[in-house]
């Protein structure tokens, strides 16, 4: 397949995962939309998350690069797929964990921590920027009226909102390795 076809594929199955785990937070009460279209969200979400998805994992390189840093080995497949089991994981700990923010963010970090264990330290990093852009970008469409939490408690968002943003960054490290390793 060639490069084009795998940004669609790409973004395809990153905007249906990213929408189907945002229902959750639609349906078990961590947030609302005002104007909700179809199965409790926005006409745009799905849209959102098709270019969230193509952001994250265009851009998980940029920081590497531009610092002069070695790449990552191409993960295996199965390594790809413990790296959205666990993004996928997160998210659905936020849905229905989202009672108690401190326990959760708490755990949450615990267990990046440990998928972190092995990695470079500017894959951290490109984590922790994906927390604070993730999370500003979020508070600024909560502040639009695009959607609300419920329990907002930092800037218009979840505390345990940043230790999601982690695994995205994580992921997109990931994901940009393995389909479109250095040599391409």
């Amino acid at each position: 397949m060639g490069r084009a076809g795998k940004w669609v594929i790409l973004a395809l199955v990153g905007g249906v995962v990213s929408t189907l785990c945002d229902h959750l937070h639609a349906t078990s009460g961590v947030l609302w939309y005002p104007r909700p279209v179809l199965w409790s969200q926005a006409w745009w979400v799905l849209p959102l998350f098709f270019g969230a998805t193509l952001l994250t994992v265009g851009t998980a390189d940029l920081g590497r690069r531009a610092l002069g840093l070695p790449p990552v080995a191409e993960p295996s497949w199965r390594e790809v797929a413990g790296d959205l089991l666990a993004f996928v994981t997160a998210y659905i700990w936020t849905s229905f964990g989202h009672t108690q923010p401190t326990m959760l963010a708490l755990l949450m970090v615990g267990f990046w921590v440990a998928l972190m264990a092995r990695r470079p330290r500017w894959v951290w990093i490109v984590s922790l920027l994906s927390a604070v852009l993730g999370s500003l970008f979020e508070a600024v469409l909560s502040w639009a009226d695009g959607f609300h939490y419920h329990h907002p408690d930092l800037l218009g968002v979840p505390r345990w909102l940043p230790v999601l943003y982690l695994y995205v960054g994580l992921l997109s490290v990931s994901l940009r390795a393995k389909l479109f390793p250095t040599s391409e």
